[in-house]
């Protein structure tokens, strides 16, 4: 609307736009008048453009922010003063109202990027000019083969940019976390990683309305790039700021850091791409930052547990009573997971304490012979014969059996409802391996019921096979042979 108003100032010999108007009896103070309120849609132009007699109307996209359920979000969405491409306004004449978008950084169709200042003076485009082409009487746009191309990546942002500006699907290769999102909500998500980027580096805010497009682009460039790696290039910015602290105190400036961007994104509650923020945020907080900050200290920040999810080797090593050497056999075998963080070793606190949940529920080989009665080589022989259930054999990387309480006692438990009191007499398991049956061979028959036996409960060890005895052959049945 603005550029509409500029060329037909420039063709009718008005120096800028306040001289058309004030030519035409409307009245504007100053010769001045609101041309970002215009683009953004707070100001209703329509009733001068009837009295200039232009026929004019508000192009599609400004109805979805004059629509906008986020009016106060107009500040981050409009630039304040003028972006152009040179080619495509030797083209039409015109600019187009997707230029005065923050995020609209490069001219999609050629490929350039915006100008906004002027190479020979530094000076801005205004919205009071005497031609579109021109900063100022004596400074006309610098030739085309001047202007920086744009990126592929900033060719890409700007695309799914104009497609969300315009209420299209994004294209394919948007970032996943953006998807689902309309523009402002878009926008709130790029513009926070942006602002923490460049406050990382610049230690103050970002405010993309008071820079030059070339400035502006590169940021947000950046943030699209951390985006596409969603969540890993946001924990990344993240670390950096322990590594960065806000004030000289170290450990005060660090907690600093990570309160203010707490509070920033837990003061948006209804913006959906502020929640994918809080989301990975609260995953840095209880995945990657163990031990860098105190947790207690952090009253404004709500962790998911009062434990810290990542402990220590030394931490690991006491849960699993185990020395370093068996960490590293642990490592080896892909039953935990180490986790870098500074330099250091950390694992999951719920992957270490399952493991020793594991190990106290289950028997080592020492524990299994105390509880069953059974002799080292026995244990073995039923072990290798898969009678008996192991949860990890003896090997290079596990110096001792781990053995399962659970499915010992479900056999002890089979073989009881098997049992019969009215065997009275019989031998001992001692004579039964006399007589040559292996211990593999009794187990096998017991369950195959090849065997009668007694079983005599006992309260002190109620997982001993020693609670089995008489013990008894069974006839067995002849087997007939069918003749032909």
């Amino acid at each position: 609307m603005v550029s509409y108003l500029i060329r037909v100032s420039e063709q009718n010999g008005f120096h800028h736009i306040g001289h058309l108007l004030q030519h035409a009896g409307l009245p504007w103070k100053n010769l001045r008048i609101p041309a970002h309120q215009i683009i953004t849609g707070e100001y209703d132009i329509a009733p001068y453009f009837s009295q200039l007699g232009l026929d004019y109307t508000y192009p599609r996209t400004a109805d979805t922010f004059k629509s906008s359920q986020v009016p106060h979000f107009t500040t981050k969405i409009f630039v304040k003063t003028p972006k152009i491409c040179p080619e495509c306004l030797e083209e039409t004449g015109y600019s187009s109202d997707l230029w005065s978008r923050i995020t609209y950084t490069a001219c999609i169709k050629h490929k350039l990027l915006l100008v906004d200042t002027s190479p020979k003076t530094g000076k801005r485009l205004s919205w009071y000019r005497h031609a579109l082409n021109e900063f100022g009487e004596s400074d006309q746009f610098p030739p085309v083969n001047s202007i920086p191309k744009a990126s592929p990546a900033t060719l890409a942002f700007t695309r799914a940019m104009t497609h969300l500006i315009e209420g299209r699907n994004p294209p394919k290769s948007t970032p996943a976390v953006l998807r689902g999102l309309n523009f402002a909500e878009a926008l709130s998500l790029i513009h926070f990683i942006a602002h923490y980027q460049y406050r990382l580096f610049h230690k103050t805010l970002f405010t993309p309305a008071s820079l030059d497009n070339l400035t502006v682009s590169h940021h947000y460039t950046q943030a699209w790039q951390a985006l596409k790696r969603w969540p890993l290039g946001f924990h990344l910015l993240l670390s950096q700021y322990i590594d960065n602290p806000m004030s000289e105190h170290g450990q005060s400036g660090i907690n600093k850091h990570f309160r203010d961007i707490h509070e920033k994104l837990y003061r948006q509650r209804e913006n959906k791409g502020i929640a994918r923020l809080r989301a990975a945020f609260d995953q840095f907080i209880e995945i990657n930052w163990p031990n860098a900050i105190q947790t207690h200290r952090l009253t404004r920040i709500s962790l998911s547990s009062d434990e810290r999810p990542l402990i220590t080797q030394k931490e690991a090593q006491h849960l699993l009573n185990c020395r370093e050497p068996r960490i590293h056999s642990l490592i080896a075998q892909g039953k935990i997971t180490p986790h870098s963080f500074k330099g250091k070793a950390y694992f999951n606190r719920e992957d270490v304490g399952a493991l020793a949940r594991l190990y106290q529920d289950n028997w080592s080989m020492e524990q299994a012979v105390i509880e069953t009665e059974l002799s080292r080589y026995q244990l073995k022989q039923l072990l290798d014969a898969g009678l008996v259930k192991a949860l990890q054999k003896a090997d290079r990387e596990n110096r001792d059996w781990l053995i399962s309480r659970a499915d010992w006692e479900k056999q002890i438990i089979y073989l009881k409802k098997l049992s019969s009191n009215h065997t009275q007499t019989g031998v001992s398991l001692g004579g039964l391996q006399k007589q040559g049956f292996s211990i593999v061979h009794i187990f096998t028959m017991l369950k195959k019921k090849n065997i009668s036996y007694k079983f005599n409960p006992s309260d002190t060890k109620p997982m001993s096979f020693n609670q089995l005895s008489n013990f008894k052959l069974n006839k067995l049945k002849p087997t007939t042979i069918s003749r032909r």
